[in-house]
């Protein structure tokens, strides 16, 4: 129900004269994203997005240096297939490292939990056994339990 209500007031503002220009702006930011997706290489479509276009620069942001250096080498192939999809208007190509890009639009990304190795383990038993009692310790100790035994729920800390 929400959506439709959405929806309606959206539709009412694309016809008022003083949003037009907005909502013609944003048409053809989506349609020139349909078209980014399709002619940049799939491995990458993940990490980057369109920006702004303005005066015939087309911003694309992306979330590290990595993507941003790799999307600076097919530069000029990316422009010749904007060219070819019919946005002659792109004269230029500028990228945008945004460095929250990739967190925020990394939603369902599988990550891989990080190993502590056995020598790293005996120096948090060490580290672990020589603290007071304190938050730090019990974040170790938490960390070794969790480590020998990731089921095991920390308990949290009691100052006495």
């Amino acid at each position: 129900m929400t959506i439709h209500k959405i929806n309606f007031f959206l539709n009412t503002l694309k016809d008022v004269p003083a949003h037009q220009e907005l909502f013609i702006q944003v048409d053809r930011i989506s349609e020139m994203q349909a078209a980014f997706m399709e002619v940049i290489p799939p491995k990458l479509v993940q990490f980057c997005a369109l920006g702004k276009f303005t005066d015939g620069k087309l911003t694309i942001i992306v979330g590290n240096g990595t993507i941003a250096a790799k999307l600076k080498q097919i530069l000029p192939s990316l422009l010749s297939k904007f060219h070819t999809s019919g946005y002659v208007e792109v004269t230029s190509i500028q990228i945008t490292v945004q460095a929250n890009y990739y967190i925020c639009h990394a939603v369902n990304l599988p990550r891989k939990k990080p190993e502590i190795s056995q020598a790293g383990t005996e120096s948090l038993n060490i580290l672990a056994t020589n603290l007071p009692l304190s938050p730090l310790k019990t974040a170790v100790t938490s960390m070794l339990n969790n480590r020998i035994n990731p089921t095991k729920k920390a308990r949290p800390y009691k100052k006495k």
